[in-house]
């Protein structure tokens, strides 16, 4: 009977962990107009864009916010130009994650999200997102299936206003690799576990025969 329960213990590593805090870093490019290539820096009439990065970690349930002067997705600005027409303006913003990195190998993901610019109000702007959400895998040392999904807000100026870009990250883990089974997976491990549970009990009994 002690056998079998040294050999239930053994299965305890399989149990899934408490999701630790995961890394996060990227940068921001974006660009004006369809078919543009996303930079450090964009105008468009009196609003500019201007490309930021962000590093911090989630929490311990994986939720991370980003906004504010620092760890955002971009700096809006909007100059009063009231003759500049921005009605139906084509914007680009290039989201790149190098950390985590995703699955398989690559070491950057690229979350190109496409927007559009429209007045809103007295000489102020709104840019929508045509999506805002964006999702990828990736892998570490706990877990190869782990998922982080990005969600972006709308910006809203005024004019003589800066703003910063906003959303946030949530991040999912997956089953852990159990680290005593490299190689084999957890039905090969209860296999043998039950193949040595037999002899124990198969000794036992010639033992007392």
């Amino acid at each position: 009977m002690k056998r079998f329960l040294i050999a239930a213990a053994a299965l305890a590593p399989l149990a899934l962990p408490a999701q630790a805090q995961t890394q996060v870093t990227g940068t921001t490019t974006g660009c004006f107009t369809i078919g543009c290539v996303p930079s450090s820096s964009a105008t468009l009439g009196g609003l500019t864009f201007t490309g930021t990065t962000f590093n911090d970690v989630t929490s311990v349930g994986g939720f991370l916010g980003l906004g504010g002067a620092v760890n955002n997705l971009g700096i809006y600005t909007l100059l009063n130009a009231p003759t500049f027409d921005y009605t139906n303006r084509a914007f680009t913003l290039d989201v790149a994650f190098t950390a985590p990195a995703t699955v398989p190998g690559s070491t950057q993901f690229n979350a190109l999200l496409q927007g559009e610019v429209n007045p809103n109000g007295q000489g102020g702007v709104q840019i929508n997102f045509l999506t805002h959400d964006f999702a990828f895998n990736f892998s570490n040392a706990n877990s190869p299936t782990n998922v982080l999904q990005l969600h972006i807000n709308d910006i809203a100026l005024n004019p003589d206003q800066t703003n910063y870009g906003s959303g946030f990250i949530q991040v999912a883990t997956g089953l852990p690799v159990p680290a005593p089974t490299a190689g084999m997976g957890a039905l090969p491990l209860l296999t043998l576990l039950g193949v040595l549970g037999w002899r124990w009990r198969r000794q036992d009994d010639d033992a007392t025969a």
